[in-house]
């Protein structure tokens, strides 16, 4: 499978607050590091995953673990994405709430969980090359949205060091009954974003060679 892809992936900015963790990973910006894993191209050896579906100020987030045929439940999180002021930057104060989502999300798991990854669930769209023709359409107002949301989640991850990728929506795996089993686990609501975040993680739970 090779759904997922890894746009425009940018270095990890540390901030001077980095320090060693176990295992030699360094922690950026507070966040949880991320496990040393065996991996080919995107597809992830061990630890938690998170996939992620933004919508309009906010994401839904779906952690799981174990493996694509049989992932487990290992939290969720609504996060905003705007604060209750409208900021002059938008795409900052988006990323900067994406990562003090995640690393909440992160914080909420056990102790010995790494986080192997996170991966945002995104819609093929191709948006006009201007400001001013995105601005002559209100569909394209809410495309161009979709699209810095998704943007901020994605660098707000690898401000955190973690592997960071785009899934594409018509590529993820129906899964109904593993993702009935997560449900059960999760508990209510467990509505279509919760269901899409839980299949965009079950693709970064591919085996890697070696894996059980």
């Amino acid at each position: 499978m090779t759904a997922v892809s890894d746009p425009a992936a940018g270095a990890g900015v540390h901030s001077p607050r980095d320090e060693r963790r176990p295992g030699g990973q360094p922690g950026v910006d507070g966040c949880r590091p991320a496990r040393s894993l065996a991996t080919v191209g995107w597809v992830t050896g061990g630890g938690v995953v998170i996939g992620v579906v933004t919508r309009t100020g906010s994401a839904v987030l779906v952690a799981l673990s174990g493996s694509a045929d049989a992932p487990r439940f290992a939290a969720r999180r609504e996060i905003g994405l705007v604060p209750a002021t409208l900021p002059a930057q938008p795409y900052h104060a988006a990323e900067d709430a994406a990562m003090a989502g995640l690393d909440a999300m992160a914080s909420g798991l056990p102790d010995s969980s790494a986080i192997a990854g996170v991966a945002v669930m995104v819609k093929a769209i191709s948006l006009p090359g201007s400001l001013a023709e995105v601005m002559r359409s209100h569909a394209w107002l809410h495309a161009a949205e979709g699209v810095l949301y998704r943007e901020a989640v994605l660098a707000a991850a690898r401000r955190c060091g973690w592997p960071a990728h785009a899934a594409e929506m018509s590529a993820l795996p129906a899964a109904e009954l593993r993702l009935a089993a997560i449900g059960l686990a999760a508990g209510r609501p467990w509505r279509r974003t919760e269901k899409d975040a839980a299949r965009t993680a079950i693709i970064m739970l591919q085996a890697a060679p070696g894996r059980p």
